[in-house]
């Protein structure tokens, strides 16, 4: 397995895509840079909230791209029959895709986080940015595999726009919630309930804002983060296993 997760890496690696991706992510923090400089106050504020909501862009996007188009590619390379004709389950190539989108997207985080904090100097606790890179990292971890799970069902430019609308209903609970609310519709409130089981709750750990670097973190709300993030990749993978032993891979 962790063969497959090391050869998935070098592979993806190799693709322009991620090279023009992590291109982009750099560029952006170097925009948002030169945008503070623009304001005689809260320069560090819009720094970080910038540089933050485009490392999470670009994560986001690595594990979205790559987990709807792995199972897709190596079906149309044959590489997915040569490796199913050894002596393994395919619940382990899901794992090696999931562990490249990891490893893919810690590498994005530490490079973009490094550049962050020499860009913009060391006048918070790097502790909190710290906090802010990893819950990043720990929410494209579960895009990638809700991706994989659709990849199992889906073809990948539908599976790519489902993982996006899925990941902004991660968020957008609230306001959903309270639209619903303004409208008054008894039944419709019932149905949003339904959100919170069926969407990860990224809402309540959105800790992109200055604000948040600034005042730091208590331990149980990181711990709850990780377990939440855990949760939702083990029973997002458990699914895609079960569907991809259906998948008729000739």
């Amino acid at each position: 397995m962790i063969n497959l997760i090391y050869i998935n890496t070098q592979e993806w690696l190799r693709l322009k895509f991620l090279q023009v991706v992590f291109f982009l992510a750099f560029a952006y923090v170097c925009l948002s840079y030169l945008l503070a400089t623009l304001s005689f106050t809260d320069q560090l504020r819009i720094k970080f909230n910038l540089g933050f909501t485009g490392l999470e862009l670009a994560t986001v996007l690595v594990a979205a791209f790559i987990s709807t188009h792995a199972l897709d590619r190596d079906i149309e390379r044959k590489t997915f029959q040569v490796i199913l004709a050894r002596p393994i389950a395919r619940w382990h190539l899901l794992i090696g895709y999931l562990g490249s989108i990891f490893f893919l997207n810690a590498i994005l985080v530490f490079f973009m986080t490094l550049v962050m904090v020499i860009f913009f100097g060391l006048q918070v606790d790097l502790l909190n940015v710290i906090v802010v890179s990893y819950s990043l990292l720990l929410k494209s971890v579960v895009v990638g595999a809700f991706g994989l799970m659709l990849s199992t069902l889906a073809r990948p430019m539908f599976g790519l726009v489902m993982v996006f609308s899925y990941w902004a209903m991660a968020y957008s609970v609230p306001d959903i919630r309270y639209f619903i609310q303004k409208i008054q519709s008894s039944s419709l409130e019932r149905a949003s309930i339904v959100f919170d089981y069926i969407f990860p709750q990224f809402y309540l750990f959105n800790w992109k804002s200055y604000r948040d670097v600034e005042a730091g973190f208590i331990v149980n709300d990181v711990v709850w983060a990780s377990l939440h993030c855990f949760g939702w990749v083990f029973l997002l993978m458990f699914l895609a296993s079960v569907f991809i032993r259906k998948k008729d891979i000739v």
